[in-house]
């Protein structure tokens, strides 16, 4: 019965099997749809998988039923917060507030969701001037605050309070390269590529963390996807390049396929977290079209994971890359999917029509293979992708 099956899940989240408890919890709501305790657990194993979309429905329905307790609501705070529903999420922390008083993280996400709430209604100055009352002894620097209040008003479409909110960062931060390109991603205007200067700048910044981040916080598994589907048309390759290698997050796939390993990246400083890894045998600070066309026919393979991101227009890539080719060598890479032919996403990044990228690929290389694949949480959703696998034509 529904108790039975409850007790079954707590024993299994005690145990820390969390899939066996969220199938447990499940089963308690099939036999007892009302068994509050059960959609609790519910909520509570989703939000510590990170699915806080689902985290937040199963928690509503809690509050919904009536439940009193203000742990309920902190939690159901935290999750609309990381769905992006700023507002809802406000709400029940207030309820929480009637109850018992907030501290630490949660106190810090109260104050951040109403402040975001209300930069959403057009109330950004009067937002930032109320959030370090709000926030009190945990109140963190306006500036923190307002950068990531950017990135997530961003993420999740809410592109005018995004804007205005990163037009007040540039007046304050005029030479901020990084800024200045997020400001144009999200206002939409024509561009074709990233700048190099945001593309220092950003990962310059970045690096230390990088890697924790992407893999562990955002779900990035691209450049070992992209490699196996390599191996499954070739093992062996005289010279590899791994153009925009980053921190060479690609150089324990690439290796043992490799006789010599070369990486190019426009950040110096996440090339030295690549040269830390003692994999690539160079390691060059370059522009990629500027190193591509120094090494004609250099190349039997070229991977380029989370690259083409930072090019929208992709003609003068193709070409640089088929020129640093030798016939019949291969080229990897990934895109973000888009329905035109190019755009800039409110992350900075370009999405590709896959259509749009096989006819530029076309004239040089033959397809071998192409594979959809979740390219990393975006807003905590997943972002979709492609990744290809392409044969130099013989010349």
């Amino acid at each position: 019965d529904a108790q039975a099956w409850l007790d079954r899940a707590v024993r299994a989240d005690a145990g820390g099997d969390v899939a066996a408890a969220e199938r447990a919890f499940l089963q308690a709501l099939a036999h007892d749809p009302d068994l509050i305790d059960a959609q609790f657990g519910l909520g509570v194993t989703y939000f510590r998988s990170a699915r806080y979309r689902e985290a937040s429905q199963a928690l509503r329905a809690v509050a919904t039923a009536g439940a009193a307790d203000a742990a309920i609501y902190v939690l159901l705070g935290k999750s609309l917060y990381l769905v992006g529903q700023f507002a809802e999420s406000a709400q029940a922390f207030e309820t929480a507030l009637a109850t018992m008083p907030l501290q630490g993280d949660s106190l810090r996400c109260y104050a951040r969701a109403w402040t975001y709430a209300r930069m959403i209604a057009g109330n950004i100055p009067d937002a930032l001037a109320d959030y370090v009352s709000r926030a009190g002894s945990e109140a963190e620097p306006v500036d923190i605050v307002m950068r990531d209040g950017f990135g997530l008003l961003s993420a999740y479409g809410h592109r005018d309070a995004a804007a205005a909110l990163g037009a007040l960062l540039i007046a304050t931060h005029p030479d901020d390269a990084v800024q200045r390109h997020l400001n144009d991603a999200v206002a939409g205007r024509a561009i074709d590529h990233v700048p190099s200067a945001y593309v220092e700048a950003h990962f310059d910044a970045f690096a230390d963390g990088f890697d924790d981040k992407l893999v562990h916080l955002l779900a990035y598994h691209v450049p070992g996807h992209l490699a196996d589907l390599v191996r499954r048309h070739r093992t062996r390759f005289d010279h590899i390049l791994d153009v925009g290698c980053g921190t060479g997050l690609a150089g324990e796939h690439l290796r043992p396929l490799a006789l010599r390993l070369s990486g190019v990246d426009l950040s110096a400083r996440m090339l030295d977290q690549a040269a830390r890894r003692q994999l690539y045998d160079t390691l060059d600070h370059a522009e990629a079209l500027v190193y591509l066309a120094k090494h004609p026919a250099a190349f039997d393979l070229v991977f380029a994971a989370d690259t083409l991101i930072y090019f929208g227009r992709l003609n003068a890539l193709m070409d640089a890359v088929a020129q640093a080719m030798s016939p019949g060598g291969l080229f990897a890479a990934s895109i973000e999917n888009a329905d035109r032919d190019f755009e800039i996403l409110p992350s900075g990044r370009f999405a590709h029509a896959q259509a749009y990228v096989m006819r530029l690929a076309d004239p040089h290389f033959e397809l071998l293979e192409r594979h959809a694949i979740d390219v990393r949480l975006e807003a905590n959703a997943p972002a979709k992708g492609t990744l290809f696998v392409w044969r130099r034509r013989h010349v």
